[in-house]
């Protein structure tokens, strides 16, 4: 998928964000993604991805 890098380094069962996990929310097409640590993660499936 375009502007997904990777997979995030931590899975769902580690951290799953969420209104409140701490970090802030940016909206991306029709869902959230979330800003963490200078990058945004994506929800996909089991995981997150690392997002442009």
């Amino acid at each position: 998928m375009a502007g997904h890098d990777k997979q995030a380094e931590h899975t769902k069962a580690e951290h799953t964000h969420g209104d409140n996990c701490g970090h802030d929310t940016m909206e991306h097409d029709d869902h959230v993604d979330y800003l963490h640590d200078g990058h945004r993660h994506s929800e996909h499936e089991d995981h997150y991805d690392e997002c442009q």
